[in-house]
Parts: C-alpha cells; sequence; structure tokens
C-alpha cells in the first residue's frame, strides 16, 4: 500500500478534489505528465468545443448516444472550495459520432455541484448537491429525447451531499453528507415511473459521506469505504432493494479510504485514493457472489486519488488524477486486464483532474482543474471545457 504523500484533504467540488496542502514524499520527483512506459496504446482525440464554461460537471451521464453534463462549478481562487466555487445550472449534451455538443433547455434547478445524476435509460435524474455552503434536497429529470425537464416529487431525505445507483427501476441512495459538518446513515429509494420515494431500511454501516465505491451488481447496491471530516473507513454492506435488506460484506485487503470503483459485471474494482494522509496505489476486486476479495497486481502507476476510471468490457482504464498538491495532476494511465491480472500503459495527455463515462468504443473526458497559465499561489488551477476522447 503505496504511501506517496502526507495530505490534508480540503473538499470534493463536482468531480475535482483538491487538497490545501501536501508535503513531498519518496517517489514523487519527476514530471507527473510525463511519457507513459513503453507499449503504450491507443489513442487521444481532441473533443470539439463545448458551449459551456469550464467547470467540474455536477451530474454526466452516457445515455447510449450523448453525454449529457449539467450543473458544475468553476474554481474562482484556490484552494477550489465552498464560496470559491462558482456553481453553475446550465448544461449541454455531446454526441461524438458527429462530434458535436448541443445546449439543454433550461432546468427548474438551482445552480449546484456534488448533485446524485443516474441514467434511467430514458431520463437522466439529478437530486441534492450544494452551492457555497447550501445543500439541497430536491431533483429533477432531463429527457433529452424532448429537451424537457421534470421537477421529482420531494424525497424524504434531508438536505446533502450524496451518491446513488440506477437498478432498472428505482434510484437508491445512502448516506451523505453537509457542511454543518453533519453525517447521514440513511437513505431512500425514487421509482420514475410512479414519481415517488420510499424510505430504505437502517444500513449496518456508520454515518459517512459516501466519497467511496458504490455500484449497482444487478441485484445489490454494494457500499464501501467513504468516511467523515476526519476519517475514512474499510467497511462495506450491499442492500437488496426487492428484500429491503442489507447485508454486511467481507473485510477487506485494503486500508479505508475515499476512492471510485467501477463493475465489471461479476466483480467491483478499486484502484488508488485517499484518507486524509496519504494517497494510494493499490487496488482490489470485491465478488459479491462469493463475498471475496482479491488485490490486484501491482499497477505501473504513482499512487494517486481523483484519477479517471472506466471499465470498457475487458480492461479497467485509469488516467489522470493528482497527489494532492494545488496543480500537480498527472496526465498518464493505464490499463489493467481482469483476467490476466495485468496492467498495460495508456497514453499521455496534458496532467488534469476529471472524470470520465464509456460510451462502449471510447472514454470520454471534459472538463475538470488543470494548472493555471497565471502565476502566483493564489491562483495556480483554473477550471476548463477542454475535452478528449481516449480510444483503446
Amino acid at each position: 500500500m503505496g504511501r506517496r504523500r502526507a495530505c490534508v484533504v480540503a473538499a470534493l467540488v463536482g468531480w475535482a478534489l483538491l487538497a490545501a496542502a501536501c508535503s513531498g514524499g519518496p517517489g514523487d520527483s519527476g514530471d507527473p505528465t510525463g511519457p507513459a512506459a513503453g507499449g503504450a496504446a491507443g489513442t487521444w482525440v481532441e473533443m470539439s468545443p463545448s458551449p459551456l464554461s469550464g467547470r467540474s460537471p455536477g451530474a454526466s451521464v452516457w445515455t447510449g448516444r450523448e453525454m449529457i453534463v449539467w450543473g458544475g462549478g468553476a474554481c474562482k481562487a484556490n484552494p477550489c472550495r465552498g464560496d470559491s466555487v462558482e456553481p453553475l445550472a446550465d448544461g449541454a449534451a455531446y454526441d461524438p459520432a458527429s462530434d458535436a455538443w448541443r445546449p439543454l433547455a433550461r432546468s427548474p434547478l438551482a445552480a449546484r455541484t456534488r448533485t446524485v445524476d443516474v441514467w434511467t435509460g430514458r431520463e437522466m435524474l439529478v437530486w441534492g448537491g450544494q452551492a457555497g455552503t447550501r445543500v439541497f434536497s430536491d431533483g429533477a429529470a432531463y429527457d433529452p429525447a424532448a429537451d424537457t425537464w421534470r421537477p421529482l416529487a420531494p424525497a424524504p431525505l434531508s438536505p446533502r451531499r450524496t451518491t446513488g445507483v440506477w437498478t432498472g427501476r428505482e434510484l437508491v441512495m445512502w448516506g451523505g453528507g453537509n457542511d454543518a459538518p453533519d453525517f447521514m446513515a440513511d437513505g431512500a429509494a425514487y421509482d420514475p415511473a410512479a414519481d415517488r420515494w420510499r424510505t430504505i431500511a437502517p444500513s449496518p454501516l456508520s454515518a459517512r459521506d459516501m466519497r467511496g465505491a458504490i455500484e449497482w451488481t444487478g441485484r445489490e447496491m454494494v457500499v464501501w469505504g467513504g468516511g467523515t471530516s476526519d476519517q475514512a473507513f474499510d467497511d462495506g454492506a450491499a442492500y437488496d432493494p426487492v428484500a429491503d435488506r442489507w447485508r454486511t460484506i467481507a473485510p477487506s485487503p485494503l486500508a479505508g479510504r475515499f476512492a471510485r470503483s467501477s463493475w465489471t459485471g461479476t466483480q467491483l474494482l478499486l484502484w488508488g485514493g485517499e484518507d486524509y494522509r496519504q494517497v494510494f496505489d493499490d487496488g482490489a476486486a470485491y465478488d459479491p457472489a462469493a463475498d471475496r476479495w482479491r488485490l490486484l497486481a501491482r499497477s505501473p502507476l504513482r499512487a494517486r486519488q481523483g484519477a479517471v476510471q472506466a471499465w470498457t468490457g475487458t480492461e479497467l482504464l485509469v488516467w489522470g488524477g493528482t497527489v494532492g498538491t494545488y496543480d500537480n495532476y498527472f496526465g498518464d494511465g493505464a490499463a489493467y486486464d481482469l483476467a490476466a491480472d495485468r496492467w498495460r500503459p495508456i497514453p499521455t495527455w496534458s496532467g488534469r483532474l476529471a472524470s470520465g463515462l464509456w460510451t462502449g468504443r471510447e472514454l470520454l473526458v471534459w472538463g475538470g482543474t488543470v494548472p493555471s497559465e497565471r502565476t502566483g499561489r493564489d491562483s495556480p488551477i483554473e477550471s476548463t471545457a477542454e475535452g478528449r476522447r481516449y480510444r483503446p
């Protein structure tokens, strides 16, 4: 478990997890956007210019045809947190087949970042989030075919930042936090066909902000990790929405952390992440059918958090991220072959802190935070409206 830097993490803004201070550690010298090892395969292709301003998007989904982006926040100062983020309320959709963008109809929601967002097969559901120190408990659904929005029925949950999954029938959310700071251990499920909410059974997990792993397996919502304002957890549980019942999952070989995850169809994959004190360069796979974990082969990547992560159907793509400093963003990446338990490098691009969506053919990366061309400690980072597509 590679400790590469001692970090004090500031905040999570949309896709961007920015650190307030980090001290150098072993293995951190050199240019983080330098070339990957030989044998990197695939290419990065530039996206056409977006009609949106630079931001870390608050909501982003792949519909099968378009990437829909709505809301988010733009950095106004460093560190990029709280009142230093300008919340946004506009959106656009990108069609990779035509390399073209279109603006979205005006949303009924106030400007915000850090929303829950899922694609139902017909609508993008957006709920909660925050603007500065204000948190929300309302939501809306966007229909891209009609280019229209509708408000969601009032939820039984308090205002919060949280995460959720789409089960094929419901949006299920659990946990979360606000800027009090308070952390929650309750959850709810929303049925868009009936425009109706229900509370879900109590979880065996303690209250936490779920910036950990959360995936839908086809039968259960699996959650692992996450934490509060000063600690990260290493436990997890699985929720069955049909039985409205939770079960604890087997202990993980990983240290507690905030980390992104991907679902392969049979296993949940995690790599990297942070726990307020360090960033990690290890990962693990969880098999819910066997309730068993295993460590992944060692990656060629340096320790980082906030990396783009996506499952292609055969490989886990990991790209970008940061060790936590103001402008120390990675531009390298690697692909993990689940069957062979082996990594390979992917081509580099300019370093940034962003997130990505897999279309079934390529990885779309748009927006995020990049080093600023301005000088001075007060403005070494800024939001970008640039995007590229990685084709393996």
